[in-house]
């Protein structure tokens, strides 16, 4: 090992981090804030090491501010798909579970794997991300008012029709920022109005995706799909079981944004609606052939904006 590890286990208060040098393992527990943070770089300081590569799982949002925070140091930064974790402490029979235990060995993982640095990503789409998050929890939120309702006392139906309606005034609100923030960033502007040239890709559905993906940062359609989790996994043992699935080894919010559209596309998409065609004599089932959409159209959205063109169903894109 030529350089040290630091693992880290996010909780939302806490962060437990195991410091893997060549001549021992220091283990500690901090506060999952700012000040925790400024207390974690200290600590890192007072060891006076040449580097120190950090490596954290990615799970939700609870790990982004001091990931971008030990990125900005100037610290190697690494976030880890679980799965991957799960599969090293099961390689290695790990019996104990606690978050010191899973902090060792995300530091273990990473000096014998060495995974690839992360970067954040700009902080507009950092900022429009924040924004789209928002509007999905209260999105949710008012739909699990307006189940209650469907059930609830007709005494309670004028309590329940003031949140949902606040909701609703905080969502337009919401989206109104969006529009705001896309009118100050001219190429997220511009990368939105390519992607609605899309047949299937709605205004929603273009602010997810520039909010979720940085597509800067990939080479081909194939990598951009990888990372959303729409790519083929086939499955096969013996005679008894052969089928294929999606992946999901990647950003669920973009498959979630992906499926509706992609119903959209099978009817108004020309060359996605003459590809499930051929899906469909193939033997390939409905759910299939939906998923099958899904990556398609991720696939143009990432042609459009590389070639910096409006989609055009009778040209070929770079992808």
């Amino acid at each position: 090992m030529s350089q040290a590890t630091l693992g880290i286990d996010v909780a939302k208060l806490t962060l437990d981090v195991a410091l893997l040098t060549p001549d021992k393992t220091l283990c500690k527990q901090f506060e999952n804030s700012d000040r925790g943070f400024q207390a974690l770089r200290a600590w890192l300081g007072s060891f006076s090491l040449p580097s120190v590569h950090a490596c954290l799982e990615a799970t939700g949002s609870y790990g982004d501010g001091v990931a971008l925070f030990l990125h900005e140091q100037g610290y190697v930064v690494s976030l880890i798909n679980p799965l991957r974790i799960k599969g090293y402490a099961a390689a290695k029979l790990q019996r104990n579970k606690t978050d010191k235990a899973d902090a060792r060995l995300i530091a273990e993982f990473c000096a014998k794997e060495t995974p690839a640095p992360w970067a954040p990503p700009a902080s507009e789409i950092r900022h429009l991300q924040a924004l789209n998050r928002r509007i999905e929890t209260l999105t949710e939120m008012q739909q699990m008012e307006k189940n209650r309702r469907d059930t609830a006392p007709a005494e309670t139906h004028e309590s329940l029709d003031r949140i949902i309606t606040a909701l609703a005034q905080e969502i337009a609100r919401l989206q109104q920022e969006i529009n705001q923030h896309l009118d100050q960033h001219p190429r997220l502007k511009q990368q939105r109005d390519l992607l609605l040239t899309v047949p299937g890709i709605g205004e929603k559905t273009a602010q997810v995706l520039l909010g979720e993906i940085d597509f800067a940062r990939y080479d081909d359609a194939r990598q951009v799909a990888a990372a959303a989790g729409v790519t083929p996994r086939k499955q096969q043992s013996g005679t008894s079981l052969k089928r294929t699935n999606l992946s999901k080894l990647g950003n669920g919010r973009v498959r979630k944004a992906l499926y509706f559209p992609a119903i959209v596309a099978l009817r108004h998409n020309r060359i996605i609606k003459e590809f499930a065609g051929r899906l469909k004599k193939n033997g390939k089932t409905p759910m299939q052939i939906v998923c099958a959409a899904m990556r398609k159209l991720l696939h143009q959205a990432f042609g459009v904006l590389k070639n910096n063109c409006s989609f055009n169903p009778n040209l070929t894109f770079a992808s």
